[in-house]
């Protein structure tokens, strides 16, 4: 039921924008900020909203699900170190690594799983999720290319954070806006998750891109004899690869980056989650949520903030897609665990 009711229709909106990348002359930018800058505010916005769980619980969630991010923040940029990447190599291991699929793949699973309250869940584990990634993910991702202090002022000017806060204090107050503007903001938050994965599947076709012409150049310098002719056969060499015609082949780095990036943001994640939990006395429902969103694979926003910030966003494109092809296994056998 988790496969056909889930999983299915998650890869084919992928496939689509595959296609789309493929065929349809797109360019990704647009879709990244369209979703970083009007889409995903919406989602957050009615996300916080809607939530209606005691404030207490809901602290309790966003304290839980910041020491999980930073445990994670923490091996993945020692592996990165280990594997002598560079900023930008590193940081777009920790997007692929530490940020969860926890709206757009989480609630789902969790619906189907735990029933109402499951989803009731959820959407909590999202809005504070959501805080975090809207934070310390756009900060990682930017941070990549950009000085610290640039990084910072990015965060400050992306509407996500903006939208949560606005969200909690509407809500408290009881000042929402009137239905139809709610209606408004609801279906543009509802056009975020299809977008995403749009955007993810447009990536994807870059890397099989980048594929090609790591096989046409490893072909190119096979046939080549001597120092010279193999610098000819080269992708790099390649004026069109240079000017952005042709992708550049893919790197070693991102590769190994993104398949790793997938095993610690799938593994990493429930054997962390089990760890950190220890220490918390939670509703067993909420506790068996925060187990399996905690295991989700890498979130869809995380290649929306390396194309946006052009943080290595193949290598994180390989780690959201070995993660949510892993989590076909995975969920299953955490799900069996739980029950």
């Amino acid at each position: 039921m988790v496969i056909t009711g889930v999983i299915l229709p998650v890869f084919f909106i992928i496939f689509l924008g595959f296609l789309l990348g493929r065929f349809g002359r797109v360019e990704a930018g647009v879709f990244s900020r369209t979703q970083l800058y009007i889409l995903s505010p919406a989602l957050v916005f009615m996300a916080m909203a809607r939530t209606e769980t005691e404030t207490a619980i809901i602290l309790k969630v966003f304290f839980y699900i910041v020491i999980l991010v930073f445990l994670m923040l923490g091996v993945v940029q020692a592996i990165g170190l280990l594997l002598r990447g560079d900023r930008a190599d590193r940081n777009a291991m920790s997007l692929a690594a530490v940020f969860m699929n926890s709206g757009f793949y989480g609630i789902p699973v969790c619906m189907l799983a735990f029933g109402e309250i499951g989803v009731v869940y959820a959407t909590m584990f999202v809005a504070c999720s959501s805080i975090v990634q809207a934070t310390l993910g756009i900060f990682i991702a930017s941070a990549g290319t950009r000085r610290a202090a640039d990084a910072l002022w990015t965060v400050a000017r992306v509407p996500l954070i903006h939208a949560i806060i606005l969200a909690r204090i509407l809500t408290h107050f009881s000042l929402l806006p009137p239905e139809p503007f709610m209606k408004m903001i609801n279906m543009l938050g509802q056009a975020a998750i299809p977008i995403g994965l749009l955007l993810l599947g447009m990536q994807l076709d870059r890397v099989v891109a980048g594929l090609r012409a790591g096989r046409a150049a490893a072909d190119g310098a096979a046939g080549a004899t001597g120092r010279a002719a193999v610098g000819a056969g080269s992708a790099d060499a390649d004026p069109r690869v240079a000017e952005g015609a042709l992708p550049r082949p893919l790197e070693r780095i991102e590769i190994a980056g993104g398949l790793i990036a997938a095993f610690l943001r799938i593994f990493g994640g429930f054997a962390a989650a089990l760890l950190i939990l220890r220490f918390f006395d939670f509703d067993p429902m909420l506790r068996n949520v925060l187990i399996v969103e905690s295991s989700m694979p890498t979130a869809v926003h995380a290649v929306v903030y390396a194309t946006e910030f052009n943080c290595r966003p193949r290598l994180v494109t390989i780690g959201i897609l070995t993660a949510t092809l892993l989590s076909i296994v995975s969920i299953t056998l955490i799900l069996n665990y739980l029950a």
